[in-house]
């Protein structure tokens, strides 16, 4: 599965409670592992995806980035 890299305002920061999350920044893909964090501006192309099976993460987002989340249920998402 290919996922979309985006961007919007803001600010994310998360860390990796298990498994091993794959950041792609642009052109650079960082795998961070359980016990890992990694922050980054949200106006740089970017997804949030596991790597090598299933991850679990916690994520902080800023103001901005956290309205470009959240959507209401029926809300297409944003090319």
């Amino acid at each position: 599965m290919s996922l979309r890299l985006s961007v919007h305002p803001g600010r994310e920061w998360f860390t990796v409670l298990s498994g091993t999350a794959r950041l792609q920044l642009g052109e650079r893909t960082i795998l961070v592992q359980a016990g890992g964090a990694a922050e980054s501006s949200t106006m740089t192309p970017h997804v949030i995806g596991a790597h090598d099976g299933p991850v679990e993460i916690l994520t902080i987002l800023d103001h901005d980035g956290e309205r470009a989340h959240l959507h209401a249920p029926d809300d297409a998402l944003p090319d």
